[in-house]
């Protein structure tokens, strides 16, 4: 992995202002890679503000060391944007605008290249790396070093919950060697695994429970038992009071159904908008994607569809169809 310090703070020198900021419906990897990213800067001497959608960020307060985190609006402007865990302007949404407005870009991911690129001045884009915080803990190498242990050790908290966010607590199939180096690295810097563990993988409240229950309530098999469909309507997270994107995925609660070739979990974020999910061991699912403009990577990918749930579902059974053909 080429260490980008020098080319990123030659960068982060001339900027007057700094936005981080990460993919909609943001993760424990992304939005945790920018917690890392920011520390980092901060020890160097240098502010920067993390940009997000308004979304609650309770889940990881545990990780959060007052960042200085403001919703994005139309009147925000920066020198340097600094987007991770994303390469596309369509997963940006409306902070699409941040990078368009920047004199300066830099796009830091681990996902294949998806479509409508952003053009970067500076960009590292290493799909074999199992999260982007990863990918920063390895590209930042030589500044990371030159820190206090404290500010290490939270670095490397960080890093570590990017990893159990996108391997499913090593259960995924990106886990491989170099992965458990890693993890081994971060338990030399002192992370404490079990507590990280507990403290992200662990902490449901009974209500996300309910909704989550009452989704797996709706799990429909097609293509006799080969695709798992559920869902999660707008109605329910109405009733509840809820906000489904606060909640990690539904896809983990079912990902060990044997027997399948492919998960599909839609969530109704508004009235006809559906955010989908798409697991599987065998299909290259970001290949699915992309047809409707969304991405993600080969087993484990994201897209957003317009209409009911039958016509959203009938077009993505189609698509796992033609695509499980190919095999």
């Amino acid at each position: 992995m080429k260490d980008i310090t020098k080319e990123l703070f030659a960068l982060v020198d001339r900027a007057k202002s700094i936005a981080l900021t990460t993919h909609m419906n943001s993760d424990g990897d992304g939005m945790v890679a920018c917690f890392a990213l920011q520390e980092i800067l901060k020890q160097r001497g240098f502010a920067s503000t993390i940009i997000t959608d308004g979304e609650d960020l309770q889940r990881y307060g545990f990780l959060m060391q007052d960042p200085l985190v403001l919703p994005f609006n139309e009147d925000m402007r920066f020198d340097l944007c600094i987007v991770l865990d994303c390469n596309s302007y369509d997963r940006l949404g409306k902070r699409a605008m941040l990078v368009e407005r920047a004199n300066t870009v830099v796009v830091l991911d681990h996902h294949v290249v998806e479509h409508n690129p952003i053009p970067a001045h500076l960009q590292l884009i290493e799909p074999g790396y199992a999260s982007v915080g990863a990918l920063l803990w390895r590209s930042l190498a030589s500044a990371i070093a030159e820190l206090e242990p404290a500010a290490r050790r939270y670095i490397a908290d960080c890093v570590y919950v990017t990893i159990l966010n996108d391997s499913n607590n090593f259960s995924n199939a990106n886990t491989n060697a170099a992965m458990f180096d890693m993890a081994a690295d971060l338990a030399r810097e002192g992370i404490q695994a079990h507590q990280l563990y507990m403290a992200y993988m662990q902490n449901h409240s009974a209500l996300e429970m309910l909704y989550v229950g009452r989704s797996l309530a709706t799990i429909r098999l097609f293509a006799e038992g080969k695709f798992l469909f559920l869902h999660s309507d707008y109605a329910l997270a109405q009733e509840l009071g809820v906000n489904p994107s606060d909640y990690m995925s539904v896809t983990r609660w079912v990902q060990g159904v044997s027997g399948l070739k492919a998960i599909a979990y839609f969530r109704e974020d508004a009235p006809g908008q559906w955010k989908v999910s798409l697991r599987s061991l065998e299909l290259n699912v970001q290949e699915v994607a992309a047809l409707h403009g969304g991405g993600g990577h080969r087993k484990a990918s994201g897209l957003s569809l317009q209409g009911s749930l039958e016509e959203v579902q009938h077009t993505v059974l189609q698509d796992l169809l033609s695509a499980s053909r190919i095999l």
